[in-house]
């Protein structure tokens, strides 16, 4: 795939572009595809792999309204003031009969220098005692409300598990790329009620492209990638001419992509060639790229590799007119070159 221009060690590879997301790859190689780095790429999304819809069963949801704080806050609030009252009415029976055996033994009477501080002492004692009763009696009346409440729930409860029916029904969506012609929009699964369980009818709808992420990050599957050259397109060439800008030689890509499963079976995928010619980078640093010039068939471009930062780079040289002009390369390399654009796979890919 490698061809000399000059006497310095340079090899022309051609730079091609698909459509995917922004990574680098060797496309030499369909098993040596493999994600290297992003360039302007939007945040990731992290999609859930199954989306459901779950249908509850009516009393369940009625008895979560009924049982809500804020549904509760009134009547318990009010059971409560219900038994303040009745205290209240019987504090103020007991003055009234105390105000009557005061007036039969003619008062209190009095002296003293501190009368009027006892007084006041006795009264503030008094009021004090007559709050610890209003609180003990709220007290009751709400964990009284409490307890007769939590036990209409639970036998409520009971009774759904029986009225609600004995068995639960799952419909998985199938999906437009996966579902097979002739085949229902939506499967059925039945299964028995297990007990407590809060709902009858339940929809999932697997997302294939999430499921598929999640195993490979978890090592159990391979992606590889093949572009296939389709060729430069013909108006693509008229409209350069048209337009003054040269050559133009950018070939159209399709890229076909295939899942293995890695296993036992398949020995892991393991590649010997690829191990040893294809190493990938380490951490965060992008695996180097050959050096020499490549081309995207209209722009010349020389590999760049910054140490610092441990990442790739093209950086431009020249219009691919002008590197075919030049006499310092040789015809059979610039007909290598133009064969190359038209047939070849690609050595690099930017999906962007």
């Amino acid at each position: 795939m490698d061809t000399s221009f000059t006497q310095r060690r340079q090899s022309l590879f051609f730079l091609a572009a698909a459509i995917a997301t922004a990574v680098f790859a060797s496309a030499s190689d369909p098993s040596s595809s493999i994600p290297q780095t992003s360039v302007n790429s939007p945040p990731l999304e992290f999609a859930s792999p199954l989306q459901s819809f779950t249908i509850f069963d009516k009393k369940t949801l009625d008895g979560a309204r009924a049982n809500s704080p804020r549904a509760k806050f009134l009547p318990r609030f009010r059971a409560g003031l219900a038994a303040e009252q009745k205290i209240r009415d019987r504090i103020s029976e007991e003055k009234k009969l105390a105000d009557l055996g005061d007036d039969d033994e003619g008062g209190l009477g009095g002296g003293g220098a501190n009368w009027a501080e006892m007084s006041a002492a006795a009264d503030v004692a008094e009021r004090k005692k007559e709050e610890r009763r209003l609180e003990r009696a709220y007290d009751r009346a709400t964990t009284l409300y409490d307890e007769k409440s939590n036990a209409l729930s639970v036998n409520e409860l009971d009774k759904d598990d029986v009225q609600s029916g004995k068995y639960q029904f799952v419909g998985v969506v199938n999906t437009s790329s996966s579902g097979k012609k002739g085949k229902a929009s939506v499967t059925w699964y039945a299964r028995k009620k297990p007990k407590g369980s809060k709902w009858s009818v339940r929809m999932i709808r697997a997302d294939r492209d999430a499921i598929a992420r999640d195993l490979h990050v978890r090592g159990k599957i391979d992606v590889y990638g093949q572009y296939v050259n389709k060729g430069v397109p013909v108006e693509q060439r008229k409209l350069a001419k048209e337009r003054g800008l040269g050559v133009d030689e950018r070939p159209v890509l399709e890229g076909k992509y295939s899942v293995r499963e890695r296993s036992w079976r398949t020995l892991w995928n393991f590649n010997p060639k690829r191990f040893f010619s294809d190493s990938s980078g380490m951490f965060w640093r992008e695996r180097r790229l050959s050096p020499g010039l490549y081309t995207d068939g209209r722009v010349v471009f020389e590999s760049v590799y910054r140490y610092r930062d441990g990442k790739n780079g093209m950086k431009p040289v020249s219009l691919l007119s002008q590197f075919l002009d030049s006499p310092a390369v040789e015809d059979n390399v610039k007909e290598k070159i133009m064969v190359r654009l038209k047939v070849d796979s690609p050595d690099v890919v930017i999906e962007d």
